[in-house]
């Protein structure tokens, strides 16, 4: 049964949308689309009524974000430039509004005008809001997040300007409204009530001397300039009457009377709807403009003294800040590839899920998103501190990795489910869940960053006892009768949780080959001990894979693949996306750890799902019935790794859609994805489910880091890092990236050598010649480059001609060339 405030809003949102050519009222985007096309079948097993569903924003979850590098708590921008502090109880929109025609110009709404939105540039998280009304009024938003004082608290800076572009005298009310749903939702209720979020406004005052609002306990928009006109609004009577809400609200007074009640203070204990309007008139002509600026306290303020460091610095000096530290940050430190002009946007993108893994950081751990996700997951870390680690921003994997693994390792003599506590690496989410893949995560990270680092560094050995060794010896003594790991959730996307999954089974020989690796670089006592663990784990694991795969010929299945786990014998569906960890990020394939015939199935496992489960990107019906897009990033390098570029690049264009998905004719998102990506939204309503889909964060920082590791590896990637080390050159560049005389460009990219490398790669069309010019490179690795552009006819190296008799068109290339030069057919 719906709660009174989940019905109440539930029922003021449809009646407002119904009304709004009567008394427009700004219906959140992510409402509008569940009134588009509304189902009553929702999520019953989580939420305990339709309400409580729509309420928590099940179904939509698309928004901007911005936010200050390592700071705690993010800010989302919704679709028509609503900011909500993720942790605070309001929303802040604007709008215009006529006193002449007493008309509301809503951007939420489609009758209200024009909206277009955008990040100022790909290297600056900074949201541009543009709406234009019919008659030929204009504002901008921009809003971003900077440290403000000399505590460097985090504030959200929106700064609104007022214009005419026809240049025709305009006149008329800027307004800003507070209001208690935004992008997220209204109110989080699930059954187990272990995730909540509550943004009910059950209170709300304007302090006029302070230009301050106050909403519940905490601190509110703070105005630059003092409003002229003001009104707040509650429910003083306690109706029950969702009229009242409609009747008794700014939008209503605006609408018939023209002007705003001028209360300072309000309640509503019935449903948390309490609502404020603030407006600054207006008048414009020809170049002229109007502006206001407002801050966002999303960090800890309270007294006169926070007051005065909240707005002792203008906003123009904290835009500036925020510009330069941004640019600074991604432009020039850390990895900076250059591509040419058809896939420049690559670049856009690569720059994007830089700053958001570096906002979702807080205080060095890797958050997988801002709100329901806003949590320290060992799995989703391992991936995107390897990300950072790789494409620069080591700072900040080092101290994820070397300060807060170390507190996730339990030291207690109790058990989990089947499991020792001791050495077992993972907080609540990892125990509840029994996620028994975070040891091999964690160990897999550790060592791989341990490679980054180099020697001299000497990270590994600062961690390997006790946090390498026992991690890595609970992984060889927890293993079931078969010697596989016990049943658990893990990922989410791998099915059952009373099922085993060999997700977790690789991901543990990752980790364990990666142990063994680290032991032998540092000479310990324990370098058989290990390599004893990985072949334990290996054996077992590849006799169950043969035994699957047997028992389903002898079934009748003609398609090859892997499924989920042991326990899903002829389980054809999406959960087997959980193999494409054997080539990405586990690099099983390379030796065939498991042998030939295991590594085939994994190839063919590829093919497999590519034929059933490839809609232009991953469709993960089994589980979250969304498409996946850190699982289409993961088929797709995958595929990269596997040796099929044709398809990472296939894959690779849906992926770039999905970050910036449009309907009605609105931007849902700015170049982010969700863990999953609605068929709705990707479809623009064409494909609606006939049963309810799961929903997660955005930005999602596993798809994020995913990204950044694509395109890090479609320009180049290590291999046989411990025998023959040697690296591949622009093994996923296809040629229509290429155009004649263009380059692609890498510069000051970490490697798993412990070096920097970086090359640029000309292509001459008319000559049909490739170019690679090595800048630095690690000390005795060579390379490897697969000419995607034709057949190699010959091949010279700094004046030598090459053998290219023996390896079709992967041209070998000694360690310390300075430049290649390859001619094709």
């Amino acid at each position: 049964m719906a709660q009174t405030h989940e019905w109440m809003f539930y029922e003021v949102m449809w009646r407002s949308w119904a009304a709004r050519a009567r008394v427009p009222y700004p219906v959140p985007w992510w409402a509008q689309q569940a009134f588009r096309r509304w189902s009553d079948d929702f999520d019953a097993g989580t939420y305990d009524s339709k309400e409580a569903a729509f309420a928590s924003n099940a179904l939509y979850r698309y928004w901007g974000m911005v936010g200050v590098k390592d700071h705690r708590q993010e800010s989302l921008i919704g679709q028509a430039g609503e900011i909500e502090p993720v942790y605070d109880k309001y929303c802040l929109t604007f709008f215009l509004f006529d006193p002449a025609t007493g008309a509301l110009h809503l951007p939420q709404l489609p009758e209200g005008g024009a909206v277009e939105q955008r990040m100022e540039a790909p290297h600056l998280p900074v949201v541009l809001t543009t709406f234009r009304t019919a008659d030929g009024v204009e504002f901008v938003q921009r809003t971003f997040a900077a440290p403000v004082g000399a505590r460097r608290r985090d504030a959200v800076i929106t700064r609104v300007t007022v214009g005419s572009p026809t240049g025709q005298a305009r006149e008329g009310l800027l307004c800003a409204a507070v209001l208690p749903a935004g992008p997220s939702g209204f109110q989080r209720h699930d059954r187990n009530g272990r995730e909540i979020t509550d943004r009910r406004l059950t209170y709300l005052r304007y302090l006029r001397d302070e230009r301050r609002v106050e909403t519940n306990s905490g601190w509110g928009p703070v105005f630059d300039t003092a409003p002229e006109q003001f009104g707040v609004y509650g429910n003083p009577d306690f109706e029950q009457d969702p009229e009242t809400y409609l009747r008794h609200s700014p939008f209503h007074d605006l609408v018939m009377g023209g002007k705003l009640n001028a209360a300072d203070e309000a309640q509503d204990q019935v449903a948390g709807l309490c609502s404020a309007v603030f407006g600054w008139p207006y008048r414009v002509v020809e170049d002229e403009t109007a502006q206001i600026d407002v801050r966002l306290p999303v960090d800890l303020y309270s007294g006169a003294d926070d007051l005065a460091e909240l707005r002792g610095t203008s906003a123009v000096e904290l835009e500036v800040m925020n510009q330069d530290f941004w640019t600074v940050k991604l432009l020039q430190f850390g990895m900076q590839p250059q591509l040419p002009r058809p896939v420049a946007h690559l670049t856009d993108l690569f720059r994007q899920a830089r700053s958001q893994l570096l906002i979702l950081s807080d205080l060095g751990e890797i958050h997988p998103g801002p709100t329901v996700y806003d949590s320290f997951w060992i799995r989703d870390s391992s991936v995107e501190a390897t990300a950072c680690s790789l494409v620069g921003d080591t700072a900040l994997a080092e101290h994820q990795l070397g300060t807060h693994y170390p507190l996730r390792f339990n030291r207690g003599g109790g058990r989990i489910g089947p499991c020792a506590e001791y050495g077992f690496y993972g907080g609540p989410h990892e125990k509840d869940d029994r996620e028994w893949d975070s040891n091999g995560q964690a160990l897999w990270a550790i060592g791989r960053f341990d490679r980054t680092r180099g020697r001299a560094a000497a990270f590994g050995a600062k961690l390997y006892q006790p946090y390498v060794v026992d991690g890595a010896r609970w992984l060889r003594d927890n293993r079931d009768g078969y010697g596989l790991l016990h049943s658990g959730w893990s990922a989410e996307h791998l099915g059952d949780r009373d099922k085993p999954h060999y997700w977790d089974d690789l991901w543990g020989l990752a980790g364990l080959y990666e142990a063994a690796r680290l032991a032998e670089r540092l000479g310990t006592p324990e370098v058989a001990e290990l390599w004893g663990a990985f072949d334990d784990l290996k054996a077992a694991t590849a006799a169950s894979v043969r035994w699957v795969l047997d028992e389903q010929r002898r079934r009748g299945a003609w398609e090859t693949y892997i499924p989920t786990g042991p326990g899903d014998v002829g389980r054809l569906d999406s959960t087997m996306i959980g193999a494409a960890a054997y080539f990405h990020p586990l690099r099983l394939h390379m030796g065939s750890k498991l042998g030939d015939d295991v590594d085939r199935a994994a190839r063919f496992t590829l093919d497999t799902m590519y034929a059933h489960f490839v809609t232009g990107g991953f469709r993960h019906e089994a589980a979250w019935n969304a498409y996946g897009p850190y699982l289409t990033m993961q088929l797709a390098h995958a595929y990269l790794l596997a040796g099929d570029p044709r398809r990472t690049d296939e894959l690779l264009g849906w992926v770039v859609g999905a970050a910036f998905p449009r309907t009605q004719d609105r931007a849902a998102a700015l170049g982010a994805w969700n863990e999953q990506h609605a068929f709705p939204i990707a479809s623009d309503f064409h494909e609606v489910p006939d049963r309810h889909w799961y929903m997660g964060d955005i930005p999602h920082g596993w798809a994020a880091a995913e990204y950044l590791l694509l395109l890090r590896d479609i320009l180049f990637f290590e291999a046989d890092e411990d025998r023959d080390p040697h690296l591949y050159i622009a093994p996923g560049v296809r040629p229509h990236w290429v155009p004649d005389g263009e380059r692609v460009v890498v510069a000051d990219a970490p490697t798993l050598f412990g070096e920097l490398f970086g090359y640029g790669l000309r292509h001459d069309a008319g000559a049909r010649t490739v170019t690679v010019s090595i800048g630095s490179a690690p000390a005795g690795v060579r390379f490897v480059y697969p000419c995607r552009f034709g057949t190699v006819l010959s091949a010279v190296a700094d004046g030598r001609e090459l053998d290219v008799s023996r390896f079709g068109d992967d041209v070998h290339v000694p360690a310390g060339t300075a430049e290649f030069r390859v001619r094709y057919a």
